[in-house]
Parts: C-alpha cells; structure tokens; sequence
C-alpha cells in the first residue's frame, strides 16, 4: 500500500485496499494500469461523483469484481488514479535531462519540461476534479496536494542539482533543507502563475504559446534571488 493512499485511508477513514489472489506479476500490472487508465478518462469526463464502477469496467474492459478485488471502491480508485498520474507525470520529469551550455539555458530547460507535462488536458481535467471534491472531501484534497507537492519538489530539487549550484554554493556541500527551499521556490515561479490560469479553463494552447518568455522572465528573478542569498 502506498504512502499516499495509507495517508488517505487515515483521513477519510477508508480500510487498505484489499488484493485477492496472486495472479502473474505481468498480467497483474497490466491489468491495474488498463484500470487505472480507464478510472483516469472517467473521472475526467464525468467528475467523481458522475462516475460509476460500471462505466470504469466497460471503459476498462475488465469485470467490477476484477476491480473490487484491487481497490475497495471508488474513493479508493479515484485516490490509486491521482497517485498514479502525478507518478507518471513526475517520472518523466525526472527523467529529463537539462540542456544548454549556461545555468540560464538549463534551468530553462527544467522549467519548459515542468509546464509542457503540467500543462495537458488530463492533468488539468484531473486537478480540477481532484478540486471539486474539496468541499466534500476538503482532508483528502489537502492531503493530495500536499503529497503531490512534497513529489514536486523532490523532483525539482534532483533536477536543479544537477543543472545548478544554486541550492548551495561555496566549498560546502548543500544541505538538504536549502535544496528544497531553492526547489519549492523555482516551482512555483515557473509552474503557479500558469497553473491557475489553466485551472481557471483559459485555453491551453494558448498558454503553451506563453511558456518560452515566462520561463525566461522567472529564471531571471530565480538565479537574481539566488545570487543575493534571497532563495536559500
């Protein structure tokens, strides 16, 4: 069980996902990926609360019990859903390897990769599915925000560290609580100002088109900030 759903199951008072019978490791994520996948277009089309286990099955061609006997119910799916988007989302961020000759071009390169993954329709479709529910789940929402920015972060701080000496200049190493200062700064200068604009339905082509000059404005003040001790 995932730190995240063990997290979820605390505040909203749902039991461990119950898994039954050992089928072949291949065949078995294959089907939670096929699941997961459907869960993800579904929840996106109809919100959690339009969304049925029955439309998840046929979307997900496999029968309900196949998908009770992995997730609980349908909290337990849309929480295995979120989690598994941002993990995606976050694993190919980390994989991204920064370009450019200059720290300029670099951080350039981590922030243009950050906004091109955030800035898709199901991401977007999903965060504000995800914020929907904050009335009626406003433990849980906060929780997946706080995770998914703890992710973030870490993957932020990685990819800084290898682009940057930002989060700790000097003969001495950088302390880890610099690193995630100077990571959570540089995320949210690149990532919020577009972030809720998206949120807010403004067109995301459009937005796209913004992305070279706005990162350029915000690595400018980030590096200006670092270099006068005002990040870490």
């Amino acid at each position: 069980m995932s730190k995240l759903a063990k997290a979820v199951a605390a505040i909203t008072g749902t039991e461990p996902v119950r898994r039954v019978g050992r089928p072949p490791l291949q065949r078995a994520g294959e089907v939670e990926e096929r699941i997961l996948e459907a869960a993800r277009k579904v929840f996106i089309e109809r919100g959690f609360e339009g969304a049925s286990m029955d439309q998840i099955a046929e979307t997900a061609r496999a029968g309900k019990p196949t998908i009770y006997a992995r997730f609980l119910n349908k909290e337990a799916l849309f929480i295995a859903t979120v989690e598994n988007s941002i993990a995606v989302k976050n694993e190919r961020l980390r994989g991204h390897k920064p370009g450019g000759a200059t720290v300029e071009e670099r951080l350039s390169s981590i922030g243009e990769a950050m906004l091109r993954e955030t800035l898709t329709a199901d991401f977007i479709g999903l965060y504000r599915v995800v914020l929907a529910e904050a009335r009626r789940l406003p433990g849980l929402v906060t929780r997946l925000g706080q995770l998914a920015r703890e992710r973030g972060i870490d993957t932020v701080a990685t990819l800084l560290a290898e682009a940057t000496e930002c989060c700790g200049r000097g003969s001495a190493p950088p302390d880890a609580a610099s690193c995630e200062t100077a990571a959570g700064a540089f995320a949210d200068l690149i990532l919020l100002p577009l972030l809720m604009r998206a949120l807010s339905g403004e067109n995301l082509e459009a937005l796209h088109g913004e992305i070279d000059a706005h990162v350029a404005q915000r690595v400018a003040f980030f590096l200006a900030a670092c270099r006068r001790g005002g990040v870490v």
